[in-house]
């Protein structure tokens, strides 16, 4: 399995999704059932089937985020860019994603945009870090 991920990491990458044509050719090489690599992609929130925007924002929807204000800031992300869960900006450069935990409870809320983790926000302060991604 651990082959399987670092193969469809590594399409990933190269397309910034992972394209149908891409899925028939590594069931083939696998000898696996199409069917079968859209059921391990679905299962990884970090792999996609659809292009996304040039930068990911996670926000945190747990019970520990929730409590600590993250409904307030996917709110405030949702009208700041005009986009919902799951959507992609326009332009192509963000996209949104609810997500149920980044497990970073101990800093909640948080949101990751990328690789980068951003704690203990506000709505002023997501929205701030937002507005200084390139």
């Amino acid at each position: 399995m651990r082959i399987l991920i670092n193969e469809l990491a590594e399409i990933q990458e190269k397309f910034g999704y992972i394209p149908e044509n891409e899925i028939v050719r590594l069931a083939a090489e696998m000898n696996m059932q199409k069917a079968q690599l859209y059921g391990v992609i679905s299962f990884y929130s970090r792999l996609y089937t659809e292009k996304k925007g040039k930068n990911i924002i996670r926000v945190c929807k747990s019970v520990t985020c929730g409590m600590n204000g993250s409904q307030a800031i996917r709110e405030a992300i949702m009208a700041h860019l005009g986009i919902g869960d799951g959507m992609t900006t326009e332009e192509g450069r963000f996209s949104l994603e609810f997500v149920e935990c980044l497990g970073l409870c101990n800093v909640s809320p948080c949101i990751t945009i990328n690789d980068a983790v951003y704690e203990n926000l506000t709505v002023e302060k997501a929205i701030e870090i937002i507005d200084l991604i390139e």
